[in-house]
């Protein structure tokens, strides 16, 4: 299970719309132009406003993280890992920086480091985004192929949001790999209830009909996957599958 998960807080949910304190005006202008920028999905406008940003103030915490974010957003990995710790070292503690750097960590596939930076946001109390955080350090267990203890962080998460229909998934894809199809069923209609449209949650329901031997089933699943995904490698493979079960 190598799929993209992505747990990074963007944009003014992680800074707010009031920038960064003791920023000159000039510096608040580009930091907020860039936060912006990464609302409309803009990473490369954005960089080049938070770089100006930077040149004004180099010790603002708030910017090295959006700096950190974006490059991250980029894939240029090493450089977003460089801002993420220089604004820990300018603001300490920080659980949504913290939480950005886990994943970061996840998309550099190091699990060790992503489960301790998770753990580090999820145990601040004053954190509002737990949930992402635990989720992250289930998803993290799951790729180092430790499916008993992401149930068991799974599960926690949803204690505080049973509605969180990624949570629900990667639960389920856990129940999967430890055998019991049954409740990753569950957990998989689960996730549908809280987001209709999830295709991966779809598929992967219709994969475990067939493994429990209920093709109808099986085939209402993977031909929703065609309708919500048509010409995608998901959605091939689903109808690679119809043929097969028919």
């Amino acid at each position: 299970m190598r799929r993209t998960l992505s747990l990074l807080i963007l944009g003014t949910v992680l800074f707010g719309c009031a920038g960064p304190a003791g920023q000159t005006r000039g510096g608040q202008t580009h930091y907020l132009l860039g936060v912006s920028y990464l609302q409309e999905q803009n990473p490369t406008l954005a960089l080049n406003e938070f770089l100006q940003a930077e040149a004004f103030d180099s010790q603002d915490p708030e910017i090295q993280a959006a700096l950190g974010q974006t490059y991250q957003l980029k894939k240029a990995y090493a450089e977003a890992e460089k801002h993420y710790l220089r604004a820990l070292r300018l603001k300490q503690n920080d659980p949504q920086i913290q939480n950005n750097l886990a994943s970061l960590y996840l998309d550099m596939q190091r699990w060790d480091d992503a489960i301790r930076y998770f753990r580090q946001a999820a145990g601040n109390l004053l954190f509002t985004r737990q949930v992402l955080a635990l989720t992250g350090i289930g998803y993290a267990h799951q790729q180092k192929g430790e499916h008993l203890e992401a149930v068991v962080v799974l599960q926690k998460a949803l204690e505080q949001n049973a509605n969180a229909a990624r949570t629900r998934f990667l639960l389920g894809e856990s129940y999967y790999a430890l055998g019991n199809t049954d409740l990753a069923a569950q957990e998989y209609r689960r996730a549908l209830h809280a987001a209709p449209d999830y295709v991966q949650a779809h598929f992967r329901l219709g994969l475990a009909y067939v493994k429990l031997g209920d093709k109808e089933l099986a085939a209402a699943s993977l031909r929703e996957v065609v309708r919500l995904a048509p010409g995608t490698d998901l959605g091939e493979q689903a109808i690679s599958y119809l043929r097969i079960i028919k």
